[in-house]
């Protein structure tokens, strides 16, 4: 029972501290929702904060047993530089053609990994006095973290979306997150699609395109266009419907996806 409690509130204090490393970023980045999202359903980012994480905790253990000295000091040492090991592993390949970056980006990067893992440090200290806390704090955790990866939350005021033939439409009076259309396509085709942004404060780094997850499955996205053109050109290797998504931070105006089949052209 003592092992299990062990883990229960080791993984519990994990997926706590993941679930307030994405309110901590969403704050850092003054609410960029798609950003934050991306934070949350990354695997590699789940395997930091689950798996290494709590593997770190056992570790940090053992050293703190090996050096005679369990004071809080050694344990703050010890999960900080926890937390900057695993970019120093991550980052190697930059090493190569630049140290400075390879520096900055270790730094930058234990910028969030750090917090996190004094978090957890001081977390799960409580946590492990009670038999019952690993439950109370774990499951809401997780249901939250959950919720998240479901939902992608976003902020819509005035939202209205309209699907005509080989087109997308939608307006907003604000719009925070981001938003995945679906384009009809069929195996062997061949595609151009633009995309037309009519935003009241067009600042360039609030919105764009990102890569969904299942776009792959259908062939790649290739941009053709020039200059300020959003354009691309697509071959499809399957039919279905192909998933783009575009997202924005507190924009206002409208968007216009148009799609042609051009495998006769």
């Amino acid at each position: 029972m003592h092992k299990l409690h062990n883990i229960s509130s080791r993984m519990a204090t994990a997926f706590l501290t993941m679930a307030l490393t994405y309110i901590a970023y969403l704050l850092y980045s003054g609410f960029r929702l798609s950003e934050a999202y991306d934070l949350v359903s990354n695997p590699f980012v789940w395997l930091i904060f689950i798996v290494y994480l709590v593997i770190c905790s056992y570790v940090n253990e053992w050293a703190v047993r090996k050096l005679d000295d369990d004071s809080k000091r050694t344990f703050v040492s010890l999960y900080m530089l926890s937390a900057m090991f695993i970019w120093v592993l991550v980052y190697i390949p930059l090493a190569m053609s630049s140290m400075a970056a390879y520096l900055y980006m270790i730094f930058y990067s234990s910028l969030f990994t750090v917090f996190a893992f004094l978090l957890f440090y001081f977390i799960e200290r409580i946590v492990r006095r009670s038999k019952r806390r690993p439950f109370g704090v774990g499951v809401p955790a997780i249901i939250i973290l959950i919720i998240i990866m479901i939902w992608n939350p976003a902020i819509k005021s005035g939202f209205s979306e309209t699907y005509d033939e080989g087109q997308y439409e939608v307006t907003f009076d604000q719009f925070n997150g981001e938003e995945t259309v679906h384009i009809p396509v069929e195996s062997g085709q061949n595609y151009e699609v633009r995309v037309e942004w009519d935003l009241v404060d067009d600042s360039g780094n609030n919105y764009g395109l990102k890569r969904h997850s299942a776009t792959s499955n259908y062939g790649n996205l290739d941009y053709i266009g020039e200059d300020e053109d959003w354009l691309y050109q697509f071959e499809s290797s399957e039919s279905g419907d192909l998933p783009i998504k575009y997202h924005g931070h507190n924009i206002s105006g409208s968007i216009v996806i148009t799609w042609k089949n051009v495998s006769d052209n």
